[in-house]
């Protein structure tokens, strides 16, 4: 008999603790505002679209540097081998001052032995 009252008490126990919980949960979803919860929605869209949109900026900027690095870099390329090629050119051209030089200094040395077999 007193286990029975016990498992009763426990019962009732926990049935009551049960009606609390539901009464409590039946006033949050009284005191829940939808409302306020799609404002804040809203204002978090507002804030993720504004975000976007600084983000695309931010994108557009970026792609526009990114071209203008490009072109930078195509001018400096053909700078490069402008000059590679001048250098190229000039070394030509100094190979061929040298070799007319060894010409006249052949030519000149042939000169002088001449001048001195006409000496003698």
């Amino acid at each position: 008999m007193i286990v029975q009252f016990n498992n009763i008490v426990i019962y009732m126990k926990s049935f009551q603790e049960k009606e609390k919980k539901l009464y409590e949960l039946l006033n949050k979803l009284n005191n829940f505002n939808v409302s306020e919860i799609q404002n804040k929605d809203q204002v978090e869209i507002k804030n993720l679209k504004d975000h976007k949109n600084q983000l695309k900026i931010e994108k557009n900027t970026l792609e526009e540097k990114y071209q203008s690095l490009v072109i930078e870099l195509e001018n400096a390329q053909k700078k490069i081998e402008n000059l590679e090629n001048d250098k190229k050119n000039d070394r030509q051209k100094q190979n061929d001052f040298n070799q007319k030089i060894d010409e006249l200094n052949q030519e000149t040395e042939y000169l002088i032995e001449e001048i001195d077999k006409w000496q003698m």
